[in-house]
């Protein structure tokens, strides 16, 4: 029996239709066009990089000062930035390298938001094994997202209207509200926990629900499509295009 495995070469769907992908998408091809042509995509991706240790540097040294939250704040605008224009910049000026830009940005992106992660988890908002909750989530929608790929030809970034930029201004304004607003602990059998640890909580449990819900829809949807074949067949097993639902996507 043979099995054709995804290519990333080849066009696949990828479904990016969050509460923010319309304006983001304007700004993206507002900013394209005017990024100086020595900037490369390449250089982006590591701008996004950057901007997320930034944020975790950022982050950490609020134990010093809270001013260090506009550092915070800059390094995610940064990792947007960088994340988001990217590929975008690359399309353009006609320069994709599918599979290299797809190992790199992926990759990229989970180097990212562990560095963020880690940061808010050492700041004094945020308690480390909450954030590390969270951590957990965003790497099963990561791999959920990967394996439906694999399987679909179907990269989805947004579940129910959130995706990667969505989670970014969450935090983003979690950030300047503490700049104004000291969050007070409430005291719990798990100790103390601020208004972020019920957010990042309330977050992971969403994330984790949007998995088992997708999960069990696409897979009646395959099962669907990929009906079983009798034992010793021969068959040749295609993979399986499913129908894309949502808003026009992009690549980040």
């Amino acid at each position: 029996m043979m099995v054709n495995t995804f290519d990333v070469r080849e066009t696949h769907n990828r479904i990016l239709d969050g509460f923010s992908a319309r304006p983001e998408r304007a700004v993206l091809n507002w900013l394209t066009p005017r990024v100086p042509k020595a900037i490369s995509p390449n250089q982006l991706t590591a701008l996004g990089v950057f901007g997320a240790a930034c944020a975790c540097v950022g982050a950490a040294l609020t134990n010093i000062s809270t001013g260090f939250l506009y550092l915070a704040i800059a390094g995610l605008f940064l990792n947007w930035l960088g994340d988001s224009l990217d590929g975008t910049l690359a399309r353009f000026r006609k320069i994709e390298r599918p599979r290299y830009g797809f190992f790199v940005d992926h990759l990229s992106d989970v180097a990212s938001q562990i560095l963020i992660v880690f940061g808010l988890g050492l700041s004094p908002y945020l308690q480390f094994p909450t954030i590390l909750v969270a951590l957990v989530a965003y790497l099963v929608m990561t791999i959920y997202s990967l394996v439906k790929l694999h399987v679909s030809r179907t990269m989805q970034l947004s579940y129910f209207g959130v995706g990667p930029t969505e989670i970014r201004i969450l935090v983003g304004a979690g950030m300047l509200l503490t700049l104004f607003v000291e969050p007070f602990p409430v005291s719990t059998i798990s100790g103390d926990l601020t208004v972020f640890d019920f957010v990042a909580i309330g977050v992971s449990a969403f994330a984790l629900g949007c998995a088992v819900v997708m999960f069990v829809k696409d897979a009646r949807e395959i099962a669907r499509l990929d009906p079983a074949r009798g034992k010793g067949s021969a068959s040749e097993v295609n993979m399986i295009t499913l129908e894309s639902v949502g808003a026009p996507a992009r690549q980040s």
